[in-house]
């Protein structure tokens, strides 16, 4: 049987050559998918970028549009505490109003029984007496007013003494002017011909009850005649 020749023709660079482009394309690939993943990734962050600043903005507006809130409340509150300043003033200035004219009224009946002799008792008199509260504990302001009501009027002198009369801890007790202002009064000095104002302050002793005051006017002279008179204190006190 004859025998068969096969010829084989070889090639090896076209083998290599094969090789090489199938390497170029794979790597060729890799580098596509690497710049699509590398441009889809850097949209992707200038997207984030500009979210990011567009939240900053809205965060700087918010934070402004707060500090313009404080500054209207700081406005609107300062508006309400002077507008408060101003309330407080004025119901101080009318109540100082209605106390000037109570005591002016209180001043023209006191006037008008001055000039009007023959609606009080001729000579000396001890026309009235009153004790307001001045806001502390136990604290007054009194006034002691004195007349003296006759034609031949003339000069009086000499001095005026007051006490206190009350009860503490259950027993009766008298309490001097001394006493009672800290020994800044004693004798109230005297000297008028028609009418004297005596003022001063007094501070009560805890725990006392005060029931009457007494009032004693000491004039000088040989024939002058001393005078008393006592006073309820829920009469002349308020």
């Amino acid at each position: 049987m004859p025998s068969k020749l096969i010829i084989k023709s070889h090639h090896p660079w076209r083998y290599r050559v094969k090789l090489v482009s199938l390497g170029s394309a794979l790597v060729l690939l890799a580098w596509g998918v690497f710049e699509f993943g590398f441009s889809r990734a850097g949209y992707d962050n200038d997207n984030l970028h500009a979210q990011r600043e567009l939240l900053r903005e809205q965060i700087d507006m918010e934070k402004q549009r707060a500090r313009d809130l404080r500054a209207q409340l700081a406005v609107l509150e300062r508006a309400s505490q002077v507008d408060r300043q101003a309330y407080d003033t004025v119901e101080k200035s009318l109540k100082q109003a209605q106390d000037e004219m109570l005591e002016l009224k209180q001043e023209v009946a006191f006037y008008r029984g001055i000039v009007s002799p023959t609606e009080a008792a001729s000579g000396l008199n001890i026309t009235s007496l009153k004790l307001t509260s001045i806001g502390e504990a136990r604290a007054y302001r009194f006034k002691l007013v004195l007349t003296q009501l006759k034609s031949n009027v003339r000069l009086i002198k000499g001095y005026a003494r007051m006490e206190f009369e009350g009860v503490k801890d259950g027993a009766q007790m008298h309490l001097s002017l001394k006493k009672v202002s800290g020994g800044a009064l004693d004798k109230l000095k005297l000297r008028f011909k028609y009418f004297q104002n005596n003022e001063g302050e007094i501070v009560l002793p805890e725990g006392f009850l005060p029931s009457r005051v007494l009032v004693e006017v000491v004039p000088s002279g040989k024939d002058a005649t001393r005078l008393k008179k006592t006073f309820d204190w829920s009469d002349v006190s308020s």
